[in-house]
């Protein structure tokens, strides 16, 4: 039946990720029994697993990467990264909205001595050559447009205000939101690296973050580890994996949830009422922007929009440490999903 070695190969490795998918789904209540490979009422199933892997279409049964149920416990390493010093001068790729390209970033005098921090600013994240694409443009590469936004944001690519606090649907360009609000960020540091022999690239950011009203003394009070990975064979996927690492009292973000409050208070609507939600700029909150944890999409008119993949969730907390939460698309970043307490495998 076989042709080849590599068919044997193949077979092989679609039986071991069938039989791996069974026990996931066994462990999770998915089915109440393992089959295994013995001919009969399965040689008719393994034909066309053979068939599927002649074809070179393994890879849909044998992922090697894949989201597991619960949250990542890799440690921050910071000692492996390059970390950004937000007191050098020439600091390239960073944009701070009233001060232009920045030369330095701002010092803010604590209790403990001055800290220095971005605000309104966006720093480019070095994506080592790594292609990420977002409905359907690749951000990466070559050509990096890829940003960590100071109010807790990734943007792909230019149209993102820095001063526009509350990211909304009156901007083209498409982000994913991480607790998105008026923010300073107190650290930064990246590194670039793939896993599993090259077939995953992988940048890695981690951020120190703080509310820019609250926390004039604890200006390192969250701290968020993010993981933008990229499959090169295959499908193709995508993954964005933040975890909160810490999270000392931070506000929630910006929703469009009424029973939230923020600095600015609230505006009139159409009637009269104190009904609209205001940013801290006295800027309208999105009517549509239900959570801070959220998809942006891009383009405009209704497909510039909020996916909303956690409907209101995290809108009047924000999550405790430890949780990590997963964004996943297909190839092209045009079909995104998101998951609450789930990670990647791939260390």
């Amino acid at each position: 039946m076989y042709a080849s070695d590599l068919t044997h190969r193949k077979r092989a490795a679609a039986v071991f990720r069938n039989l791996q998918l069974q026990k996931e789904w066994f462990a999770t209540g998915g089915t109440i029994r393992i089959l295994g490979q013995k001919g009969g009422n399965d040689y008719s199933y393994m034909t066309q697993v053979e068939e599927g892997c002649i074809k070179d279409q393994c890879w849909k049964l044998y992922a090697t990467l894949y989201a597991k149920a619960g949250n990542s416990q890799e440690q921050v390493d910071l000692a492996s990264m390059v970390q950004l010093n937000l007191d050098a001068s020439g600091n390239n790729g960073i944009y701070d909205y009233g001060y232009g390209p920045l030369p330095a970033a701002r010092v803010i005098p604590t209790s403990a001595g001055n800290v220095s921090v971005f605000d309104d600013a966006s720093i480019k994240i070095p994506m080592g050559g790594m292609d990420f694409f977002f409905s359907g443009v690749n951000y990466g590469g070559t050509n990096n447009r890829v940003y960590w936004n100071t109010n807790a944001a990734i943007t792909f690519g230019v149209g993102i205000y820095e001063e526009e606090v509350s990211i909304d649907t009156r901007r083209d360009a498409p982000a994913i939101l991480i607790a998105n609000y008026d923010r300073l960020t107190s650290k930064f540091a990246h590194s670039n690296y793939s896993v599993q022999n090259g077939m995953f690239a992988v940048t890695k950011i981690v951020v120190s973050v703080s509310n820019y009203y609250a926390d004039t003394t604890n200006l390192f009070a969250g701290q968020y580890q993010i993981r933008m990975i990229k499959e090169h064979a295959g499908e193709q996927r995508q993954w964005v994996e933040v975890t909160v690492v810490k999270a000392d009292g931070l506000h929630p973000g910006y929703s469009n949830n009424p029973t939230v409050t923020y600095e600015s208070g609230t505006q009139k609507d159409a009637s009269g009422n104190f009904t609209i939600q205001q940013d801290s700029t006295g800027t309208a909150i999105d009517a549509t922007k239900a959570s801070p944890w959220n998809i942006k999409t891009a383009g405009p008119g209704p497909s510039n929009r909020f996916l909303n993949p956690f409907g209101s969730m995290f809108s009047t907390a924000h999550p405790p440490a430890g949780t990590t939460i997963l964004f996943e698309s297909d190839k092209q970043g045009n079909v995104w999903k998101a998951s609450v307490n789930a990670y990647l495998n791939a260390y």
